[in-house]
């Protein structure tokens, strides 16, 4: 089971219901959300992947009068159905092979609260059987037991499929669908809320450059409109990839241009893009200004040498501390620890690299030391 499928989060440790939006659209859907977080009544989330279904359940359990109760989310496409009813309802010792102790379920532990049920329409038919009685009588037995649990609790359930086509292909049950499809709101796509892409670029840039230690404190016109021309089939799990590569690869600046942004169009099963990125990286994040400048002879590194010594340590996601760090120890390992070829070969000083690799020994990581020639350190 992945540290996703099941997400418990009380009043103390509550994460982001913050929902950053200034497009009209998107603003009347959280205006119906405020409305139906003040009752208890069941809510569908509809919409495409990572369009923010989970957000809106979020917001929707901050803004009610469950807010200090448990909000639990579980992701029913991540567990097998065996998995999933103990998961949902709990079981009680000796019920099956392995159960060694009681378990409370989800729907227990999140009593006077609210449960997100993700990914419902992947839930079997006999799983969906279980579910529509406990939804019908607000209680539940754990498997294996016999004692009667009433449940005060709100549920939420998302999609990413038009449940009433599941119906009709006979995927999903007609009266389930109708016990969850009380209160029906419809996340729209990024594509269709343009509006919401620069409020949304400032929040995620600032919170990954607090994050990565980086000194992005802005992002130019330029780059806000080619993020708005773009269609985003990812959504907005696509666009805070974009804004987390953005920040790594913005270094030492302090604004995100539209050359730092890589949208999965550039990069999609293509190396150039990155490649591209990696040239104009490699300097934008060793370098330091006020240090000595060097200009290496051809003979010492090729741009394609220093192109490819930064794409292999060019990640997904990691912090930029850590980005610098594995080019300056990889590229002290290809030039057998010689500091003087190593920081020729990044366009920086070598007090620069001797500065960087003093403060990497402080903090415990193996440094490759030089050859015997320590004239030419």
């Amino acid at each position: 089971m992945g540290e996703r499928d099941i997400i418990e989060i009380d009043h103390d440790g509550f994460e982001s219901h913050r929902a950053i939006s200034q497009d009209p659209a998107m603003r009347k859907l959280l205006a119906l959300a405020q409305s139906v977080a003040r009752t208890p009544s069941t809510v569908l989330l509809s919409g495409e992947s990572g369009v923010g279904k989970e957000i809106i359940a979020r917001y929707i359990h901050a803004h009610s009068p469950r807010s200090k109760r448990p909000f639990i989310a579980v992701n029913c496409a991540a567990l097998p159905s065996s998995l999933l009813e103990s998961e949902l309802f709990g079981h009680e010792k000796g019920s099956f092979s392995g159960a060694v102790s009681r378990h409370e379920g989800i729907f227990e532990r999140a009593n006077g609260g609210t449960i997100l049920l993700d990914e419902i329409s992947e839930v079997s038919l006999e799983m969906q059987a279980k579910l529509l009685r406990v939804l019908q009588e607000r209680s539940m037995i754990r498997v294996g037991g016999s004692k009667e649990i009433k449940l005060d609790i709100r549920v939420i359930a998302t999609t990413n499929r038009n449940l009433r086509e599941c119906v009709d292909q006979g995927d999903f049950r007609l009266d389930l669908y109708y016990r969850l499809n009380v209160f029906p709101l419809k996340v729209p796509p990024l594509r269709e809320r343009k509006g919401d892409i620069e409020p949304l670029t400032r929040y995620y840039l600032g919170k990954f450059a607090e994050q990565f230690g980086s000194v992005v404190t802005g992002v130019s016109r330029e780059a806000i409109d080619r993020l708005r021309a773009y269609a985003f089939p990812g959504n907005v799990r696509e666009l805070v990839n974009v804004l987390e590569r953005a920040v790594i690869l913005a270094a030492d600046s302090d604004t995100i241009t539209s050359d730092h942004l890589l949208l999965d169009s550039d990069v999609g099963g293509s190396v150039d893009a990155y490649t591209v990125a990696a040239s104009q990286t490699a300097s934008a994040v060793l370098h330091e200004p006020g240090t000595l400048e060097y200009h290496p002879d051809e003979s010492e590194a090729s741009e394609s040498d220093i192109e490819d010594e930064v794409m292999s340590f060019l990640p997904g996601s990691e912090p930029l501390t850590d980005v610098r760090r594995k080019i300056i120890i990889g590229t002290l390992e290809r030039f057998d620890g010689n500091r003087t070829r190593t920081a020729e070969a990044l366009g920086v000083s070598l007090r620069t690299i001797r500065n960087k690799l003093r403060d990497y020994r402080e903090r415990g990581v193996d440094v490759p030391e030089p050859g015997q020639n320590r004239d030419n350190e």
